[in-house]
C-alpha cells in the first residue's frame, strides 16, 4: 500500500474519537436516522462545551458498503451541516468500501465537496503537535505501517470481541501492532474495550450508540485524546436508546411499575423474555400495558424450558443449554461450501442482530 506524508490539519491537541457511525443502518429507516441526528446534535454540543473542534472518524461512517439509498444521501447532508464548524478526518472503513479488501473505492468519496473534511483512502503518516501519526483505512497490512507513536485504523485484531458472543481468533496479532505504535486506535468491532500492555495501548472505539440487541448492556461513547499527553478520556453517551431484554420473572418477582422499569423501558427497544408459563392472552395485556411506558418498539421473545425430549425409555437429553452461536459455527463447518468464514460471520451477525 503507498503511503503518503500529505498533510492532515488539526486545530488542537485534544480530538474527539468516534467510529463506526453506520448511517443508513435498519434499512435507512427513518426512525434510525432520527435517531442518529439527535447523536450527532448531543455530539456536537458535547464537544463545543469542552472547546474541541476536531473530530476523528475511525471508519464505517455508512452502513451498506453496496449502494447507499437517496434518502440517506439526503439526510447525511443534514448531519454533516449539525457539524459543520468541525475540522472531520475520516478513515475508510470495510463499510464504506466498495472491495473487500482495499479502500480506493469508497463511498466516502462523495464528501469531497465538504472543505471540513478529509477522507483517508490510502495509509498516510503524518506529524501533529510533535507525534508521529499513522492513518490506516480499511485493507492496511501490517507489514507497510511504519514505526510511529499512534495508529488510528479500522482493524480486525485478534483476541479482542467481534461481539457479545464471539471473540476474533484471525486477523493483525496485537504484538505485531503494538512495535509500530504504542498507541493504537481503531474502529470496526462495536463493543468498546482498552487493554494496557507493558508497550502500548489499545483502544477499541465502539460505536457511538446501540444499533441492535447485540449492543445490550453495553456502554457507549465517545473518546478524547489529548495528542501531547497520549492520554484520552471516555464520556458516555446518555442520550441515545438503549436495548434491554427484560425477564418476565424479574418483572413479576418486582410486583410492579416501579421508577426503574418505567426508565427501562422509556423510548428505549424492548425483548420481552417469557421465561415462565403464561397464555397468549396474558401476553397481549402484558404488552398492551406495557406500551403506556413509551418503548420505541418492544418485542416477545421466549425462553421456557420446554426442551426436554425423550430419546428411549432410559435416556432424557436436555437441550436448554445449547451455545447456538457454536452449534452455527459448526453446522456450516460441516456443510460442502466455499467461503465458509464468510458465511459463518454473515449467519452469526444475523443471529446477533435478531437475538
Amino acid at each position: 500500500m503507498t503511503t503518503s506524508t500529505e498533510e492532515i490539519f488539526l486545530n488542537n491537541s485534544r480530538v474527539c474519537c468516534v467510529s463506526d457511525i453506520h448511517i443508513g443502518i435498519h434499512q435507512n429507516s427513518l426512525l434510525w436516522h432520527n435517531i442518529t441526528i439527535d447523536w450527532a446534535r448531543w455530539l456536537a454540543q458535547e464537544l463545543g462545551n469542552k472547546g474541541v473542534t476536531d473530530i476523528i472518524i475511525s471508519g464505517d461512517f455508512f452502513h451498506y458498503r453496496d449502494e447507499i439509498a437517496v434518502n440517506t444521501i439526503h439526510f447525511v447532508t443534514d448531519v454533516l451541516d449539525i457539524w459543520r464548524e468541525f475540522n472531520i478526518v475520516m478513515l475508510v472503513g470495510n463499510h464504506d468500501a466498495y472491495y473487500k479488501d482495499k479502500s480506493d473505492v469508497n463511498s466516502l468519496s462523495i464528501l469531497s465537496g465538504w472543505t471540513n473534511i478529509k477522507v483517508i483512502s490510502t495509509l498516510k503518516n503524518v506529524h501533529l503537535f510533535n507525534r508521529s501519526v499513522t492513518f490506516c483505512p480499511w485493507g492496511t497490512s501490517i507489514k507497510d505501517i511504519p514505526e510511529c507513536d499512534v495508529i488510528f485504523g479500522h482493524f480486525e485484531i485478534s483476541s479482542f470481541k467481534q461481539n457479545s458472543y464471539k471473540v476474533c481468533d484471525t486477523g493483525i496479532i496485537t504484538v505485531e501492532l503494538l512495535q509500530r505504535a504504542g498507541m493504537v486506535i481503531s474502529g470496526h468491532f462495536h463493543l468498546r474495550d482498552e487493554r494496557n500492555y507493558d508497550n502500548g495501548n489499545i483502544v477499541y472505539l465502539g460505536n457511538p450508540f446501540q444499533m441492535d440487541f447485540g449492543d445490550a448492556g453495553s456502554t457507549k461513547g465517545y473518546y478524547i485524546l489529548d495528542f501531547e499527553t497520549l492520554k484520552y478520556e471516555f464520556t458516555e453517551n446518555k442520550k441515545s436508546p438503549t436495548h434491554h431484554k427484560v425477564l418476565l420473572s424479574e418483572l413479576a418477582e418486582i410486583g410492579c411499575i416501579n421508577a426503574e422499569v418505567r426508565d427501562t423501558f422509556n423510548n428505549n427497544f424492548i425483548k420481552l423474555v417469557i421465561d415462565r408459563a403464561i397464555s397468549s392472552d396474558e401476553i397481549d395485556i402484558l404488552l398492551n400495558k406495557f406500551q403506556t411506558l413509551s418503548p420505541i418498539h418492544i418485542s416477545v421473545d421466549y425462553a421456557i424450558n420446554f426442551s426436554k425430549y425423550k430419546l428411549d425409555e432410559d435416556l432424557i437429553k436436555d437441550f436448554s443449554g445449547v451455545d447456538i452461536p457454536t452449534a452455527i459455527e459448526e453446522f456450516i463447518e460441516l456443510m460442502d461450501i466455499d467461503n465458509k468464514k464468510e458465511v459463518t460471520d454473515h449467519t452469526l451477525d444475523l443471529f446477533r442482530r435478531c437475538s
